[in-house]
C-alpha cells in the first residue's frame, strides 16, 4: 500500500517557495508516494504536476492588504474543516511555508505527523508573525529550513530542525550552459517583486546612473501592476522591465551579473534562489551582507556582498565587472563551482530521508 502525503501551500505562483515544493513533490511521486496538494487555483510552479491530486484551498490575493488578510484567515478556517476528511487515513501532512497554520493545527489534532518546510524569517504584521511561529514551534513534528541563517532563528525553538538547502530544478540545470563576457555587451539582471524592500527602486536608480550598461528587471507581479508601477518611473533606454515569467532561463542566458538588492534592515532573504540559479549559468552575484543569501556568495570568489545603502560602491563594482574580463571570468568560474554544492540529487536524498523516516 502506498504511503500518503498531503501537501499544503497557500499561493501558487512563480516564486521560490512553490518551486522548491515542486522539487519535493516530484521526489515523493518518483519514490511511489500517493500525493495530494491543497493550493490556490492560480498558475505557478505547482501547476499540473503529474501524479498529484489537487484540492482547493480557497485563498486569493488582493492589492488591498486588509482583503488579503481576510481571505487568508477565511481560507484557513475553511481548510481547517475540510481536511478532517483525512482523519481516518494514515497520512503525513507537509506544509510549505509557515502560512497554512490550520493544516499544522488540524494535523496534530488528528494525530498526524506534520512536517513544516520553513522559508520565512518573519512575516508581517508582527502579531501574525508571533502567532504563526508559535504554532510552528509547538505543533510541527519536524521542521525543514533552507539555510543555516534560518536554522538559527530562535522563533523556531531550536528542536527537530533539519537543514536542507534549496536546489535548482532539473529543467534549469539541464539548460544551464555557462554564459560569456563580451566587451560592450554586459547585462545586469535582477529578479524580484514590487515590494519596496526588494530593491526595485534602487535597481532603477543604478541603471539610470550606469547608462552605458544594459539592465533587465524581471518581476513576479502581473503585467497590469508592473505597467502601473513603471508609469511612475523615469527610466532610460538601457533598462528593460518585465512582468511575471513562467520561464526565466532566457534571461539568465543573456546576463553577466545578477543583483539582489533586498533591504536587510527591513527584510532578510532566507536563501536566494535566483542567485543559485544564476550561479548555474556562471553568473556572479552582488547580494546583501546579511541573511541566507549571503551564505551563497564568497567575497571576491563568486561575487560581492554590498548593501543597497552604499550605491557608490555598488555602481563602482558593477562598472569594474563590466570592464574587467579577467576579473569577471574568475568570479564566473567560482559561481559554477559553488552551484555544484547544491545538486538536485543531494536535495532529493535529504528529502527522502525525512519523508521515509
Amino acid at each position: 500500500m502506498k504511503k500518503k502525503l498531503i501537501f499544503f501551500h497557500l499561493l501558487n505562483n512563480f516564486t521560490g517557495s512553490p518551486q522548491i515544493l515542486r522539487n519535493v513533490i516530484e521526489t515523493a511521486v518518483k519514490d511511489g508516494f500517493e500525493v495530494q496538494l491543497y493550493t490556490s487555483s492560480s498558475r505557478g510552479f505547482l501547476t499540473a504536476i503529474p501524479g498529484v491530486v489537487y484540492r482547493p484551498n480557497y485563498y486569493r490575493r488582493s492589492s488591498k492588504r486588509w482583503i488579503t488578510l481576510f481571505t487568508f484567515f477565511f481560507s484557513q478556517f475553511i481548510l481547517g474543516m475540510v481536511i478532517f476528511r483525512h482523519l481516518l487515513e494514515k497520512s503525513t501532512f507537509y506544509t510549505n511555508t509557515i502560512l497554512p497554520f490550520s493544516a499544522i493545527l488540524a494535523g496534530r489534532m488528528m494525530g498526524k505527523r506534520v512536517i513544516t518546510h520553513v522559508h520565512e524569517n518573519k512575516v508581517s504584521p508582527a502579531v501574525l508573525d508571533k502567532f504563526l511561529f508559535w504554532i510552528v514551534r509547538n505543533f510541527s513534528s519536524e521542521k525543514i529550513v533552507v539555510s543555516g541563517f534560518l536554522a538559527g532563528n530562535p522563533k523556531l525553538g531550536g528542536r527537530s530542525i533539519s537543514l536542507i538547502p534549496n536546489a535548482v530544478n532539473s529543467r534549469i540545470s539541464e539548460q544551464a550552459n555557462p554564459v560569456d563576457w563580451f566587451p560592450g555587451n554586459f547585462t545586469v539582471l535582477m529578479l524580484a517583486s514590487l515590494r519596496p524592500y526588494k530593491g526595485t527602486q534602487e535597481f532603477v536608480n543604478l541603471a539610470n546612473r550606469l547608462s552605458n550598461i544594459h539592465f533587465m528587471l524581471v518581476l513576479s507581479d502581473p503585467a497590469e501592476e508592473v505597467e502601473k508601477w513603471q508609469g511612475t518611473l523615469d527610466v532610460g533606454p538601457n533598462i528593460e522591465i518585465f512582468p511575471v515569467q513562467e520561464d526565466v532561463i532566457s534571461f539568465y542566458q543573456r546576463s553577466q551579473l545578477l543583483l539582489n538588492l533586498a533591504h536587510p534592515d527591513k527584510w532578510l532573504e532566507t536563501f536566494g534562489m535566483t542567485v543559485l540559479e544564476g550561479f548555474c549559468f556562471g553568473i556572479p552575484a552582488i547580494v546583501p551582507t546579511q541573511g541566507g543569501v549571503a551564505e551563497l556568495v564568497e567575497e571576491d570568489l563568486n561575487g560581492y556582498k554590498i548593501d543597497y545603502t552604499d550605491p557608490d560602491l555598488m555602481a563602482n563594482k558593477v562598472l569594474e565587472l563590466a570592464q574587467n574580463q579577467f576579473l569577471w571570468e574568475r568570479l564566473s568560474r567560482g559561481a559554477l563551482i559553488k552551484s555544484k554544492e547544491y545538486s538536485l540529487p543531494e536535495f532529493e536524498r535529504k528529502v527522502l530521508e525525512i519523508l521515509t523516516a
